[in-house]
């Protein structure tokens, strides 16, 4: 018992620290992602290019907004990971609210994989924008593997928690 405690906060010490690094970087990730996409939006209605001109600017500015789709469903993916740090910072490592943030911050990460595959590159090219082509590139490998492995893990601690509770409702 007397090298469990040492463990135990230890991890709390590095579950305080990635949050505290979560909420310096997601404010850096939005950043990233919607300062090149206000660029761009006023590039398209106020400088637009040869195939923006042609399409008409409100068509470019939605062609913009449904090509940053799938990096804002992936932020928001990550932003979805928040609750988890809370509870592990509370030492709730096994919790139906962390497994059910993990299982959404998977969701999130599928959807932002099919927008980025499927939905996106089809939807810009019947609203007139660059012709649908099918790229892959590693962000649809990172993509995938997060949203497997955070699904995964959230499956396991919903699984994890169900035992628990259905163990102390047996002792009680």
């Amino acid at each position: 018992m007397s090298d469990e405690n040492p463990r135990l906060a230890k991890a709390l010490e590095h579950a305080g620290r990635t949050l505290v690094i979560n909420a310096v970087l997601i404010p850096m990730l939005l950043a990233a992602i919607l300062l090149p996409l206000i660029g761009e939006l006023y590039l398209v209605v106020f400088e637009p290019k040869p195939w923006a001109a042609e399409i008409g600017g409100l068509r470019a500015a939605l062609v913009k907004l449904i090509a940053y789709a799938p990096a804002l469903a992936a932020a928001w993916a990550v932003m979805a990971l928040q609750p988890v740090l809370d509870e592990h910072c509370q030492g709730r490592f096994v919790s139906a609210k962390s497994s059910a943030a993990f299982q959404w911050a998977g969701i999130w990460a599928l959807a932002a994989f099919l927008l980025k595959l499927l939905v996106s590159p089809l939807a810009i090219s019947l609203l007139g924008g660059p012709a649908f082509n099918w790229r892959s590139d590693p962000l649809d490998l990172a993509l995938m593997a997060f949203a497997v492995a955070v699904l995964m893990i959230g499956g396991v601690l919903q699984a994890a928690a169900a035992a628990l509770k259905a163990e102390n409702d047996q002792i009680v």
